[in-house]
């Protein structure tokens, strides 16, 4: 092949430069390593203290009959909870206890206001307040669920390290997404961010029960989730069904209510942005919101990539809209899905981007452009360790392989 351009050579053998060529597969071992510098040392069960302290919250023998949606964790801060459940029950209770056993609080839950369902349940949401930072409690549907743990979230300034996941792309119920989740459980993480197309092929109902519920129910009933829609979450009424199924903090504004949301998690600012919905609106809250935080760290994840080498390649409205606004707040790390690979930038003035939709739906192609530091078509998520002053990310494969990390420092 010599003397042929590296563009062509690239369509003659799939393996592109700019464009990726070829078929879906379900790839679950890296082929390659990337800079493997940082690897993760650390390789415990992140449910250890909370299923010592509470418990694995497995139902009762009363629960197949009316429950309908195991509880799951929603907008956990260093002082409140969000515990959510779909169940035909006349009423739902949550019990919140310490680990020695010792009643919290109770708290009922209110039913939401969502569209009748055929099998008969609701959708009801217990706010828990009153709690402490860094502190683990129980908590049970009473008649339902045994004990499960979760663990509030550090206050800022605390120093606390913090360790979270993130993936895309996961949800179409396969073994191979199974597989994905199960290596989940061998790495530390405090919370999860999804970076978008939670439910294949089209967002619905259903889809969201079969390929996200009932797959992540042991991780959701733990570990507080922050997800934003994909563009396949929106193929069913402008992702209404996902807008309907999570309680995202609504600081987005009129137009931006659970589309585009921020928290804070000890001294890390997340800020989420809906890739379906770009325009000047968006670009504005997200200028306000970043400017207004005074955390030690800010990330940004979302759908659609800015910067990409694989089949759907770099979404330039990405760029057009938010491009200057990350640079102007410091934006360290930006987490994007929607391409089903792994790739992670360069240097990008002061950022860096981490495509990590690999999360189990399938693998495609992905090439190598001028922006690439590495890039490989498999199933896989990330870990990230956050310290005071250093980010360590840990790609890990569907098999628990580390293929790649990177070292981030804050901007001073």
């Amino acid at each position: 092949m010599r003397n042929v351009h590296p563009a062509l050579f690239a369509l003659a053998t799939c393996l592109p430069v700019f464009v990726a060529c070829g078929g879906d597969a379900k790839k679950l071992s890296a082929d390659k390593v990337g800079d493997l510098s940082y690897v993760l040392e650390d390789r415990v069960r992140p449910d250890q203290e909370r299923a010592a302290g509470c418990g694995n919250g497995a139902p009762t023998a009363e629960a197949p009959s009316v429950l309908r949606r195991r509880p799951y964790l929603q907008q956990v801060t260093a002082t409140s909870a969000l515990v959510l459940l779909r169940t035909t029950a006349s009423d739902a209770v949550v019990d919140v206890t310490r680990p020695d056993g010792s009643l919290v609080v109770s708290v009922a839950a209110v039913r939401e206001l969502t569209p009748d369902w055929q099998d008969g349940a609701w959708q009801g949401v217990a706010k828990i307040d009153a709690l402490e930072p860094s502190t683990l409690y129980c908590y049970e549907i009473r008649g339902l669920t045994q004990r499960a743990g979760f663990k509030t979230a550090p206050e800022p300034g605390s120093g606390e390290r913090v360790n979270l996941i993130a993936f895309g792309d996961s949800g179409d119920g396969s073994s191979t997404q199974y597989e994905v989740k199960r290596q989940m459980f061998t790495v530390p993480f405090d919370l999860a961010l999804h970076t978008g197309d939670l439910a294949y092929e089209h967002g619905t109902r259903s889809e969201l029960e079969t390929n996200f519920f009932r797959v992540y129910a042991d991780l959701l009933g733990e570990f507080p989730f922050f997800p934003i829609a994909g563009n396949h979450d929106h193929e069913t009424s402008h992702a209404a069904p996902f807008r309907e199924a999570f309680a995202l903090p609504e600081n987005g504004g009129p137009d931006g209510l659970e589309a585009w949301y921020s928290f804070d998690w000890g001294d890390i600012h997340f800020a989420g942005v809906d890739t379906e919905r770009m325009g000047a609106t968006q670009a504005a809250w997200l200028d306000r919101d970043l400017a207004e935080s005074d955390r030690l760290w800010k990330i940004v994840f979302a759908h659609k990539p800015p910067y990409s080498s694989g089949r759907h390649g770099s979404y330039s409205a990405f760029r057009a809209h938010f491009g200057g606004v990350l640079q102007k707040h410091g934006v360290r790390l930006v987490l994007n899905g929607h391409d089903h690979h792994y790739e992670r930038t360069v240097d990008m003035s002061g950022t860096t981007y981490v495509v990590t939709g690999g999360g189990g739906k399938s693998t495609s192609a992905v090439g190598w452009s001028n922006f690439t530091a590495f890039s490989e078509d498999v199933l896989h998520f990330v870990q990230i360790e956050i310290g005071a002053d250093e980010l360590l990310l840990h790609a890990i494969d569907g098999t628990g392989v580390e293929f790649d990390s990177a070292r981030i420092t804050r901007t001073l």
